[in-house]
């Protein structure tokens, strides 16, 4: 009787830690080596300035563009906490796909420029008793022409339930950046001194046996939710439909080759690779392509608004879709209303009689000659993504939203 209970037991358990491993928001895999990380999304306007004359210029300005009259640019921020150091400190960072350090600020970082840097918690070296400084300087200066600077320390980094020890970050002593950064592209793309690479956050994650290898899968939800899922060493396979299929990365960028985009039975050769960008809200794309889909929703090009006004009636459902069409057969399908939305959310200073009226949130890639393709957040809607920072892959997937987890390491 005594052994039958015991069995029973045993049962019950494994049946209710297998439940716990399915259903837990920032916790191990139990028969993986995973960590899903939730992330809050927010959208933080950016003026800049641009020159109105060069309408070949694109919206996704580089650090070296000089330019003159005010143009808003939106950024998404994915936002996670970290705990760091012997106090445990918290401190909210962005999780970025697009660079490769993590900073954080102190007490003392001089906020430029009014961003209220230190606004989203603070760690202070000399009050952690695991801390080390390394006196390494950093230097960064980012795409929205925020800049930190900062002094490399070492300390314990614990993100959900797992902690990673001896992590080399950042102390930032100037920042004009809205709050830290937990960059975790390519080692290739690390802001150091004498341009020598170390094992950044996601790197130690796999170093430290807490992951199966250095990547993550990125989940976004359908249209305006405001949460997502980051899944470091693995994938999900209840978040996404058919083939996931990988492409070779080369360089310090995470680009995929775009071939064409298709639209209202028309196809738009591209042909340029397409950056992975999860820090834009919009897609930017040569113009030829964005041409195409304008003047097939009966649009127009506005030269003082730098965007393809066209009819409100297209942020509705069942509008027609936007095929993205990639090497090795594949496509991620997108809602047209997805790339859509009201000119007053798109541009600033916009004239009081249009600010009701529509535009495609497709801009003008950065140079027409080598098409400098993006795919920001209202494409990523639309795709399941898998970065894999040992093999230099990026894999691609039509998105499948659901509840449900199944997670498999990459």
């Amino acid at each position: 009787m005594v052994q039958i209970t015991t069995i029973i037991q045993n049962v019950l358990l494994t049946s209710l830690l297998a439940s716990q491993c399915q259903g837990a928001a920032i916790a191990a895999n139990c028969n993986n080596k995973v960590l899903p990380v939730d992330f809050q999304i927010s959208y933080h306007d950016f003026i800049v300035d641009r020159d109105l004359a060069d309408t070949n210029v694109a919206e996704d300005l580089t650090k070296r563009d000089h330019i003159k009259t005010n143009w808003k640019r939106r950024k998404n921020f994915y936002t996670t906490e970290l705990k760091i150091g012997s106090k445990k400190k918290k401190v909210k960072v962005i999780v970025d796909t697009g660079s490769s350090d993590l900073w954080v600020p102190s007490p003392e970082t001089k906020c430029l420029d009014g961003s209220k840097c230190r606004s989203e918690g603070t760690y202070s070296l000399d009050k952690s008793k695991t801390a080390k400084k390394l006196n390494d300087e950093f230097n960064i200066e980012y795409a929205d022409d925020t800049t930190v600077s900062g002094t490399y320390v070492e300390d314990t980094v614990r993100i959900g339930k797992k902690t990673v020890s001896n992590q080399r970050f950042v102390v930032a002593d100037k920042s004009s950046a809205k709050m830290g950064v937990l960059g975790i592209g390519l080692k290739d793309d690390e802001e150091t001194k004498d341009n020598s690479t170390y094992d950044n956050f996601v790197y130690n994650l796999k170093k430290q046996g807490i992951i199966g290898k250095a990547g993550y899968s990125l989940y976004l939800p359908d249209k305006e939710k405001k949460s997502g899922q980051i899944l470091f060493g693995g994938i999900d396979e209840d978040k996404y439909s058919g083939n996931l299929t990988k492409f070779k990365v080369s360089g310090d960028k995470l680009a995929v080759p775009l071939q064409s985009i298709s639209f209202s039975g028309k196809d738009f050769k591209n042909d340029t690779d397409a950056i992975i960008d999860s820090g834009s809200k919009f897609t930017y794309l040569p113009r030829n392509v964005i041409e195409g889909i304008s003047d097939s929703l009966n649009g127009s090009y506005s030269d003082k608004l730098g965007v393809y006004v066209v009819d409100c009636k297209n942020r509705g459902k069942k509008r027609g879709y936007v095929t993205f069409n990639f090497d090795k057969d594949t496509s991620i399908v997108a809602p047209l209303n997805h790339f859509v939305d009201r000119l007053k959310k798109i541009k600033d200073h916009v004239p009081d009689h249009e600010k009701n009226h529509c535009g495609l949130t497709i801009l003008r890639s950065s140079s027409d000659h080598d098409g400098d393709a993006r795919l920001g957040d209202n494409f990523l809607r639309s795709a399941y993504v898998s970065i894999d920072l040992e093999d230099k892959t990026v894999g691609l997937a039509q998105v499948k939203h659901t509840k449900h987890h199944s997670y498999k390491n990459l």
